[in-house]
């Protein structure tokens, strides 16, 4: 009896999952009961995927969940996970425990995002040693380490299949392979929402290079059909996020906010501290920042580009583009050097006779010039031109790697905290809706790391027989190593706190992110309402809320408990010296329930003083007039009915009036 030879796709499979068993070690030991790497966002998510399986999706009793209490709508805070459902939702709905589905759904996030990657590596090599080595670069690559508490993130496993997909679409015209990209792609937009957008960018990019122009219209119907269900899908989600963020709160992500979570030019030198071997490579340091790619995927996607040949001589198509390509070769040299100039001399001006002929003050103009100038000389050269008349994938995976970092660095891209570039293309996409909203343009680069990949395996494909094999395994190896950890840190769950009976809500003392984040942890285990929360947007109230309770202000307790009778708990370890405990003890009625190792439990009757808001019966009365010093002119925003308005007058160097007359 002979034994058959195992499938390559199910011995990768084995493989990846032991590499990734061995990557995320300890977590595997502590999988019912462990938190990686922090105890804040993992425990975030945990939640989310725990309240999905408590509520129907897109009803009321979802988008109302049961923290902020009792404002509304607070699940649209944060991103809602749905993507992750179908490895998250049995586990938790058969266990009880969030933590272990949230575990398994993060694991499975390396295998599968592996998996997708070898996916699309074989459909455009079709060699699975190729393909293995592109898996390996994209789940296992530096720049996840720095996200392991974001299992959105990770989870970009339908990024690869859906552009697989449409390769396979484009080559066999067969409408299956149509359905399966647009599946994919609403599998995705359902795992993060900065994919949503990000891939379709990617995929806008894609249609443009390989369909443009030599699709017909029938094949383009086929795959706009397929589109439909997967945008209805996801429409009323987003409109449900519009209605609630924009609509009823009013939030928004300001331009300070988005750059500082956009990446660094630098941030190719700057690795995730994390990593084993690269860890001490910290160059820039931005938060979400560090694009790092590792030494050997830069490696393979240079030779992929340098074996490709780019500036090999051809013949040349024409007079006219001979003459193009230089002069565009000439601007470069000459926005290099004023950039240059620019950047030593802070500022540079050209006067002739009192005539100012050149004026910079900032370099980024002129780098940005030179980048036109350089892409236009690159694309006029003869093998440039030859690759994209035959819609080379090689290329456009160097440019679309080249593209998606480019919108990494966000609205106002910065070399080393310099301005480097002027009207950054992730400026343009703030035009459009949604854009605006997303606060890390960084995470553009996973569509960077899914077009590393594809680099990765074109490179080791130009390679034939024991050299390929060879070169895959080299390849392999070294991938691992540029981005593998550090033990990671699993912390336990947090104690079990559990709330008085028949109270109507819950508020753990003292409101702060770390005590709010493990107050998630406590709702999954009794799912009582939570005055607390933590999530990507706070409530309105949390500061007020958590200004009166620093202040022990007996009248914010009155107010919660006018909804009922409350459960309150108090951290010891944040309360040495008592104050928490008489701050609550002093309420009237309240009674000690339960003592822990670090926590004390109180129960706080219900009240029929009211909520405390102010008496607003009677008639408002007007204001005439509004004086400021120092800064008058802006003073009517007060008056324009948006909470939203304010103005300053600047750094503080007097006294400051404000006069209302009525």
């Amino acid at each position: 009896m002979t034994l058959r030879k195992p499938h390559p796709v199910a011995l990768a499979t084995l493989v990846y999952v032991f590499i990734t068993l061995a990557y995320s070690w300890p977590l595997p030991l502590h999988l019912l009961h462990g938190v990686a790497h922090d105890p804040g966002d993992p425990l975030l998510n945990a939640w989310i995927l725990w309240w999905s399986t408590k509520a129907v999706p897109l009803t009321a009793a979802w988008w109302n969940a049961p923290i902020f209490y009792p404002s509304p709508g607070t699940f649209a805070f944060s991103e809602h996970l749905l993507g992750e459902a179908p490895i998250a939702w049995p586990i938790i709905a058969a266990t009880g425990n969030a933590l272990l589905g949230y575990n398994l759904t993060l694991l499975a996030s390396y295998v599968l995002s592996a998996l997708g990657a070898y996916f699309l590596g074989f459909t455009l090599t079709r060699r699975h040693d190729a393909a293995f080595a592109a898996g390996i670069a994209f789940a296992f690559a530096p720049y996840r380490v720095a996200q392991l508490p974001h299992v959105q993130v990770l989870w970009s496993c339908w990024t690869p299949v859906c552009l697989a997909a449409l390769h396979r679409y484009d080559r066999e015209g067969r409408p299956t392979w149509a359905a399966t990209a647009a599946a994919a792609w609403l599998m995705q937009a359902l795992a993060c929402g900065y994919y949503l957008l990000f891939l379709t960018v990617l995929l806008a990019g894609w249609f443009a290079w390989f369909a443009l122009g030599r699709w017909p219209l029938r094949k383009v119907a086929v795959v706009a059909a397929c589109w439909i269900v997967p945008v209805a899908v996801v429409a009323p989600i987003l409109l449900g996020y519009q209605r609630i963020l924009v609509d009823t709160y009013g939030f928004s992500r300001g331009l300070a906010e988005i750059q500082t979570y956009s990446a660094d030019v630098g941030g190719l030198l700057d690795a995730a501290e994390g990593l084993r071997f690269w860890g001490w490579l910290r160059v820039v340091d931005r938060p979400e920042g560090e694009l790092f790619p590792g030494l050997t995927i830069a490696a393979l996607a240079l030779f992929a580009v340098v074996a490709a040949r780019p500036f090999s001589t051809a013949v040349e198509p024409t007079r006219t583009r001979w003459w193009l390509r230089r002069l565009s070769a000439a601007l470069f040299v000459v926005f290099a050097i004023a950039a240059t100039l620019a950047v030593y001399y802070q500022s540079l001006k050209l006067t002739i006779g009192g005539v100012r002929l050149l004026s910079i003050g900032r370099p980024d103009k002129p780098v940005t010039l030179a980048l036109f100038a350089a892409l236009a000389w690159l694309a006029l050269m003869p093998r440039v031109v030859m690759a994209a008349r035959n819609r080379s994938p090689q290329l456009f995976y160097s440019l679309a790697a080249l593209g998606t970092w480019v919108l990494a660095l966000g609205p106002d891209p910065m070399f080393f905290s310099h301005h480097a570039m002027y009207q950054a293309p992730y400026g343009w996409l703030m035009r459009l809706p949604g854009f605006d909203g997303l606060r890390v343009p960084a995470r553009f680069w996973m569509m960077t790391l899914a077009c590393l990949g594809v680099l990765a395996a074109l490179a080791i494909n130009r390679f034939r027989g024991r050299s390929r094999r060879t070169l895959a395994a080299v390849a392999a190896a070294g991938l691992l190593l540029d981005g593998w950890p550090r033990a990671i840190p699993v912390f336990p769950e947090p104690e079990r706190r559990p709330a008085a009976s028949g109270v109507t809500a819950r508020l753990d003392l003292p409101s702060t992110d770390d005590v709010d984040a493990a107050a998630l942890f406590q709702q999954t285990l009794e799912n009582v309402p939570l005055f607390n929360g933590f999530s990507g947007y706070a409530a309105p109230q949390i500061y007020p809320m958590r200004v009166l309770l620093a202040d022990h202000d007996q009248r914010i307790l009155q107010a919660m408990t006018a909804h009922g009778p409350l459960a309150v708990i108090v951290d010891g370890a944040s309360d040495e010296d008592g104050g928490w405990r008489k701050f609550v003890g002093a309420f009237p009625g309240a009674t000690l329930q339960q003592t822990g190792a670090g926590w004390t439990s109180y129960r706080l009757p219900a009240s029929t003083a009211g909520d405390l808001l102010p008496d607003r019966r009677g008639e408002a009365i007007a204001i005439k007039s509004l004086d400021a010093f120092p800064s008058p002119p802006h003073t009517p925003r007060a008056l324009d009915g948006n909470l939203r308005t304010r103005w300053s007058g600047g750094v503080q160097q007097s006294a400051a009036d404000f006069t209302i007359e009525l």
